[in-house]
C-alpha cells in the first residue's frame, strides 16, 4: 500500500511539474448534423491525448476526450479535423473549451487535475487492454468470444450526472467504449488480427509517458 501511494504522490508531482506546454487551439465549427473541432498543435512536442469541454453552458454537458498515443499524434504546428455528432457545441462555440492536454515526452498542458484525469483514464485504458488480450488468447468460438464482450460492455455502468466528472465515471465511459469496440471488431475481422491489434495498443500504453 506505502509503494502505491509513494508511486501515486510521484505521478501526480510529476504531471504537476510537468505542465509547461501551451494548450492546443481549438476552432469550432457547426457543420449540418454535428460540428467539426480542428486542433491545432501549438507545442513543440507531438500530442498524444486531449480534452475539450463544453463549460457552463446551462442544462448541457459534453466532453470530448481523445487519446492518440496508440495511433499517431498531431506532429508539433500540424492541424486536424474531427467531425462529431453533436450540435450543441456547434451553436455555442465560446463555451467549448481546450482543457487538458499530454504530450510525446510526458509533458503537459492546462488544468492539474484534468490532466490527472486523463493520465488515469489512460492507465486505466491499459488495465482493460490487457485483460482484453488474455481473453482473447483463450481459445474459444469467436462468435462466443464477442457475445462475451458485449455483455461485459453492457455490464459497465453507464456515468451519471453525478459522476460524469468523476475518475470513476470517465474510467466507466472509456472502458465500456474499448470493449464493445473491440467485439465490433471480432466481427469484422479474425481474433487474430484484433488481437495484434491489441497487443501493439498495449505496447504504446506500457511505453507512453508519464510512466503509467
Amino acid at each position: 500500500m506505502l509503494r502505491k501511494l509513494f508511486a501515486s504522490a510521484f505521478l501526480l508531482a510529476g504531471i504537476a511539474g510537468a505542465a509547461d506546454q501551451l494548450l492546443p487551439d481549438l476552432l469550432v465549427e457547426p457543420t449540418g448534423g454535428g460540428t467539426f473541432f480542428t486542433i491545432r498543435n501549438v507545442s513543440t512536442q507531438p500530442l498524444t491525448a486531449f480534452l475539450i469541454e463544453l463549460v457552463d453552458y446551462p442544462g448541457s454537458y459534453y466532453a470530448l476526450w481523445q487519446d492518440d498515443i496508440a495511433a499517431e499524434p498531431i506532429a508539433p504546428g500540424a492541424e486536424r479535423r474531427m467531425r462529431v455528432a453533436n450540435m450543441t457545441v456547434g451553436a455555442v462555440p465560446g463555451y467549448v473549451k481546450m482543457r487538458a492536454a499530454l504530450y510525446a515526452n510526458g509533458t503537459s498542458s492546462g488544468i492539474p487535475e484534468k490532466v490527472t484525469q486523463l493520465v488515469e483514464r489512460r492507465r486505466y485504458t491499459l488495465q482493460i487492454t490487457r485483460e482484453l488480450i488474455a481473453r482473447l488468447e483463450k481459445a474459444q468460438p469467436k462468435a462466443a468470444l464477442a457475445a462475451d464482450l458485449k455483455q461485459w460492455a453492457e455490464s459497465i455502468p453507464a456515468p451519471t450526472r453525478a459522476n460524469r466528472n468523476s475518475q470513476v465515471g470517465i474510467n466507466q465511459e472509456a472502458s465500456r467504449a474499448l470493449i464493445a469496440d473491440i467485439a465490433a471488431r471480432i466481427d469484422a475481422h479474425s481474433v487474430e488480427e484484433t488481437l495484434a491489434a491489441l497487443r501493439a495498443s498495449e505496447h504504446a500504453l506500457a511505453a507512453s509517458k508519464p510512466t503509467l
